[in-house]
């Protein structure tokens, strides 16, 4: 029997760095909507080294304060906040304004039936440029191809999930900017019930602290980490289908233009490169099956 709404008990984390103008009012405004649809709650924020009045701004508003002496990241930060959570359910929201608080509303009837719910952003300020687009389509693309199934928004800062169930998936979660996207993937991978939820998106109040090429770069590196983790056969199968049908294309060309000198060899080079890619697919699948990779999360 599922819990009804009232009874739901959530620690929210607020992940914070020199964000002391947007702070205490995301905060004032989560009272209101925690208020009215839970019979507990909890708001933590982790002040993660910042040089302003965020810490204080937090504490005036009536938050639990954590605090890191140095900058260490968004994963981090989140990650200290959850550690501190003492409710089962953990709610994690940007500090900046940029999530309207009111969106949370929309999560909170899908829990306790999924172990995640997200708030799957939406409309133009999302997509943003045709440039920033195309980068979030690819993303995105390749998340899904990660996923084995569709992902509206796979680093939504919004979102409600089992602290017990991201415990489970710590070995591949990171401690970066990419916190968000490989938690959706080893959801989705384990197996857990996951819903994306449409939210509404605005614009952050005050300077940005995404850095989009170190960022999307990290967060590529995760994605293959992520595969690799829990399914590296599909990731080495795919290139080496993917050598194999150049390598075909080649010889088609090829015998077009006579069959040039050397074309036999780089044909087989080609097979054997395929070969070459598959067969540690098939080791690191046997190694995943066996109970492999239980160490600590990979580093962004």
């Amino acid at each position: 029997m599922e819990t009804p709404e009232n009874k739901i008990l959530i620690s929210a984390v607020i992940p914070a760095y020199n964000e002391e103008t947007a702070v205490g009012q995301t905060i004032e405004e989560l009272k209101l909507a925690l208020g009215e649809k839970t019979s507990a709650y909890e708001i933590i924020v982790v002040d993660d080294g910042s040089n302003d009045l965020t810490a204080q701004k937090a504490v005036s508003a009536g938050a639990r304060v954590v605090t890191h002496p140095l900058n260490r990241g968004y994963g981090k930060a989140l990650l200290s906040g959850i550690e501190q959570a003492k409710y089962e359910w953990i709610l994690i929201i940007d500090a900046d304004g940029s999530y309207p608080v009111e969106e949370t509303e929309k999560l909170l009837p899908f829990i306790p039936a999924f172990d995640m719910v997200i708030g799957a952003r939406q409309g133009p300020l999302f997509w943003g440029s045709w440039v920033k687009a195309a980068m979030r389509f690819i993303y995105l693309s390749m998340a899904e191809f990660a996923a084995g199934e569709p992902i509206p928004d796979a680093n939504s800062g919004l979102r409600i999930f089992r602290k017990k169930a991201l415990e489970n998936s710590m070995p591949i979660i990171c401690y970066g900017y990419s916190f968000t996207t490989t938690m959706t993937l080893s959801f989705l991978q384990s197996g857990r019930f996951v819903k994306f939820v449409p939210i509404g998106f605005t614009e952050r109040i005050g300077k940005s602290k995404i850095r989009p090429v170190r960022d999307i770069l990290r967060t590529l590196q995760l994605m293959i980490q992520v595969i690799i983790h829990y399914n590296p056969l599909k990731l080495f199968a795919t290139l080496a289908i993917a050598n194999l049908a150049a390598g075909f294309v080649f010889a088609a060309m090829s015998a077009l233009n006579g069959s040039p000198p050397g074309a036999f060899v780089i044909m087989m080079g080609f097979i054997y490169l395929s070969i070459a890619l598959f067969i540690p697919g098939l080791i690191l699948d046997a190694m995943r099956r066996t109970g492999w990779g239980k160490s600590g999360p990979p580093q962004s």
